[in-house]
């Protein structure tokens, strides 16, 4: 990750006093800052502009200043400490390259570092606006939509420039292969394999023993090591600074190069030419700010506004763009270093900030003694840290598709540069989850009208026909967003099925839309197909709780499903199906139009060849004819009555607090009501009014407690009819049940 680079938080330093902690805290970090804001200079005004390196250190030191008050005073962690960060420099560094190739021929130096501060300033403040943008708009989610091995990419690729670039720094000659064999001579060996064992030690310890005083301690020990052996070798500060292993003075450098009449000099066009690389900018800037943040929210325990965030590190970039440093944000390992002291203040970052300040200030004549190698080494130790995090850790924890794609994208950024690699590496991306959720598929059950039925209770004869024909109805529950791969494979499915002439003949295709969160224009080209099919084959396409967005997109595509023709719309999956049962019935000429199922008939069941036993049993029902919109049972009523509907049809209904009704049942001629509440003696969980006029038989609670003393026989039978029509809706809930989890 990109927080992850250079952490020093692993061990709390001794608590000798809050004020010597944050204190203690705040200057390591400060320190540590420091050596990054050479390193970047030096990184950035490399090659012809390697003469404002010293400027450089200046603006960036004093950005860093700006930046870190403002992120420290307004983040939402009170520890959090800020600072110019290695990712943006790196692709700043591309774009002073850039800009200094083109300019070189003809420009003279000055107009040539003003171009480059306008990039600065303008990708500085870009980002900061971009940041405030995101922030207020509540958009720090966003990083949850970037794909993880594409983020290893994009660092991984950093690394290599970070590497790169550390050569430059420490030869002023560019890491490449044609380079190689003369990098390798004795005149430039000894320039850059100082910073290279600098890198490798300060790596190696910190794999080791992970101290946040490591890196402060081996910069002391660096700087110490470096001027003993050049005191040993007979050299001078003069010559050290004519050979090129020194900085060179900043006093006074940043007021001479920056002055009003620079800005005429700056070549806009050229900086309007690094528009992609802004935009680079700003994508990885905002990826880092986010992943440091979310990952300081982790060690600190703590819950961080990320969007607070972006609004704080946008204001402190907006403002530090202007004093013409690079863009910063959170530094991970920084701000958990106070924590892991006990150090939780703002003023370790405001601290850290003001030593930056100071060193421009009053201490500008020190840097002027920096070694190169000890810059270089600091921007090495960077980039093997990211190469090290994203190819050789990655290798085990990563699936070997998104490893590959981490090192495909690091090998754009080498051959073609950081803004080819992003876009690659997005279409790869891309293509890949869009391959991997083609794979995925949209249907989430397999039904048939044997194993899934409406809520609808019909009379025995109708279960039985639909027992045997219900097989003509496929059901399928779709989800998740259906594009043309899901699509595709959705009308398979239905073809298949079609011309499967070991099952009954299709003559319904019902899909089920209540999963799905929206499709593609693509889809509707799939979903004409299935229309044509059905009609060519013979059976109806049902569409049952299609989403308002997805019927308009039917619509402007010209495939308009309605209640004629090979389509069908219905609001639910349960009105789908009852539509389903009811054409089959009507086909079987058992759908009349006024249905009638005789209670006397049904009783005669229980008591074949006895006539007299039916009509003793039927003394205890009251019949009762009603019109529609009848209740015959409330809510919460307590129980008095079971019911036999005999002709006509009623609803059960849940009503919530407000008011509101969902439809459960339907009930058909010849089925029962009420005989929970009337065996449990509960009161009624719904209501059941009559949907058209209806005829019904009541037999209440005292009729069937006199049936049990006068006729026990009688209730014996009437209790076992009760049974049997109780186990009948047990066993279709438990096939319906069975089939979804198959």
């Amino acid at each position: 990750m990109a927080g992850n680079t250079g952490h020093i938080g692993g061990q709390a330093a001794p608590a000798s006093g809050r004020c010597l902690t944050i204190a203690t805290a705040g200057l390591i970090s400060g320190v540590v800052t420091i050596a990054m804001a050479c390193a970047f200079s030096a990184l950035i005004f490399a090659g012809p502009l390697s003469g404002y390196v010293s400027t450089g250190i200046s603006l960036i030191l004093f950005g860093a200043f700006v930046l870190g008050t403002v992120t420290a005073l307004t983040s939402s962690y009170a520890g959090t400490v800020a600072r110019p960060h290695e990712i943006p420099a790196a692709i700043v560094a591309i774009i002073a390259a850039s800009i200094a190739g083109h300019m070189t021929a003809g420009a003279s130096g000055a107009a040539v570092f003003a171009t480059v501060l306008a990039a600065i300033f303008i990708a500085s403040c870009a980002t900061g606006i971009f940041f405030l943008l995101l922030g207020y708009l509540d958009l720090g989610n966003l990083i949850r939509f970037v794909p993880y091995p594409v983020i290893g990419g994009f660092l991984a690729g950093t690394g290599l420039l970070l590497v790169k670039g550390a050569f430059g720094v420490m030869t002023d000659r560019a890491l490449t292969l044609e380079n190689m064999t003369y990098l390798a001579s004795s005149g430039l060996l000894i320039k850059w394999l100082p910073g290279l064992v600098f890198a490798l030690v300060l790596f190696f310890v910190l794999r080791w023993r992970n101290h946040y005083l490591v890196m402060p301690v081996w910069l002391a020990i660096s700087f110490t090591l470096f001027f003993a052996i050049a005191h040993a070798a007979g050299a001078t500060f003069g010559s050290l600074r004519a050979g090129g292993w020194l900085i060179g003075s900043i006093e006074g450098s940043g007021a001479r190069d920056l002055t009003l009449s620079a800005v005429s000099q700056v070549d806009w066009r050229l900086v309007a030419a690094q528009t992609g690389k802004f935009l680079t900018i700003l994508i990885l800037s905002c990826i880092s700010l986010l992943l440091n943040a979310s990952g300081l929210e982790i060690v600190v325990k703590e819950d961080i506004d990320l969007n607070r965030e972006l609004r704080a590190t946008g204001f402190a970039n907006l403002l530090s763009g202007f004093t013409g440093s690079t863009v910063g944000f959170h530094s991970l390992s920084l701000s958990a270093l106070g924590y892991s002291m006990g150090a939780k203040s703002r003023m370790v970052g405001v601290i850290s900030a003001f030593l930056c300040g100071s060193i421009v200030v009053f201490g500008s004549s020190l840097l002027a003694y920096f070694p190169r190698p000890i810059m270089g080494g600091v921007l090495l130790f960077l980039g093997l840290t990211f190469l090290y995090e994203w190819l050789y850790r990655t290798w085990s924890r990563l699936p070997k598709t998104d490893y590959v794609l981490i090192v495909f994208i690091l090998v754009i950024i080498g051959m073609f540069g950081f803004l080819q690699g992003v876009a690659v590496g997005m279409l790869v991306a891309i293509v890949i989850f869009v391959v991997k959720y083609s794979h995925v598929s949209v249907v989430k059950h397999s039904l048939s009208g044997t194993t899934f039925q409406s809520n609808v209770d019909r009379a025995p004869v109708q279960k039985q026909v639909l027992a045997g024909k219900g097989g003509g109805i496929y059901i399928l529950k779709l989800q998740g967003f259906i594009f043309f791969g899901t699509a595709n494979d959705l009308y398979d499915r239905i073809r298949k099925r079609a011309n499967d002439g070991a099952l009954p003949a299709l003559r319904f295709a019902v899909l089920d839309f209540r999963l799905v969160n929206g499709l593609d224009s693509s889809a509707v080209n799939t979903f004409i197909k299935m229309g044509e099919q059905a009609r060519s084959a013979g059976y109806v396409l049902v569409f049952a709780q299609v989403p308002e967005d997805a019927l308009a997109l039917f619509r402007r595509e010209g495939f308009e499903p309605g209640h004629t023709g090979p389509f069908r719309v219905f609001p639910d999956l349960d009105l789908a199906a009852q539509w389903c049962e009811d054409e089959i019935l009507r086909s079987e000429h058992m759908l009349l139009e006024h249905e009638v199922y005789p209670l006397e008939e049904r009783l005669r069941e229980l008591f074949p060849g006895d006539a007299g036993e039916v009509r003793e049993l039927m003394e205890y029902a009251e019949r009762k004819e009603v019109p529609a919109g009848f209740y015959l049972i409330r809510q919460n009523d307590p129980p008095h009555s079971l019911y036999y509907l005999e002709s006509g049809r009623a609803t059960v209904n849940l009503e919530d607090a407000s008011g509101q009704t969902v439809r459960l049942r339907t009930l058909g001629p010849g089925t029962i009501i009420g005989e929970l509440g009337l065996y449990l003696r509960e009161p009624s969980t719904a209501s059941v009014v009559t949907e058209a006029q209806s005829v019904f038989y009541k037999i209440t609670v005292e009729a069937l407690q006199r049936m049990e003393k006068e006729g026990p026989h009688l209730a014996a039978a009437f209790h076992r009819f009760i049974i049997r029509q109780m186990g009948e809706r047990l066993i279709y809930t438990n096939l319906s049940l069975k089939a979804h989890l198959d």
